[in-house]
């Protein structure tokens, strides 16, 4: 079995080949060619070392397309292993939000009830400043 890259020496410098696929792939997904899209993932998510950040922007990507059961499942998944983890909670509820569902706001209000961590609370609040944003625009 082919070891996987080593992209510990800097994780947030991908090879252009990962980027270049991780946009295709993340595309696809928002603009439903699901089976093809969802090859592209899975074989960029099998070749990451820490595949956690792919996999929140492909929850968010597939809520964008109308599909919110894989946030559920991913998201809610982590934040059932891991409660405190607030930037969970905050993607879900946009995966949430993006996908047409009212329970985007439980996490929301959540994390703002309870987390200390200051970058989170920010973009919990971003979200509801979106929100309030689109329903005065409209």
């Amino acid at each position: 079995m082919a070891d996987k890259p080593s992209l510990k020496r800097d994780p947030g410098k991908y090879p252009v080949i990962y980027r270049n696929l991780m946009s295709v792939g993340l595309l696809g997904v928002i603009y439903r060619v699901g089976e093809d899209a969802q090859t592209i993932n899975d074989a960029v998510e099998s070749t990451l070392i820490e595949p956690g950040s792919f996999s929140t922007y492909c929850a968010i990507a597939l809520a964008m397309a109308g599909q919110t059961e894989y946030a559920r499942n991913v998201l809610g998944g982590r934040v059932e292993e891991h409660p405190q983890d607030d930037e969970a909670k905050v993607a879900l509820a946009v995966s949430l939000l993006f996908g047409g569902d009212p329970g985007w706001r439980r996490w929301v209000d959540n994390v703002l009830a309870t987390s200390t961590d200051q970058p989170t609370r920010q973009a919990a609040l971003g979200v509801l400043s979106y929100v309030n944003e689109q329903r005065y625009a409209h």
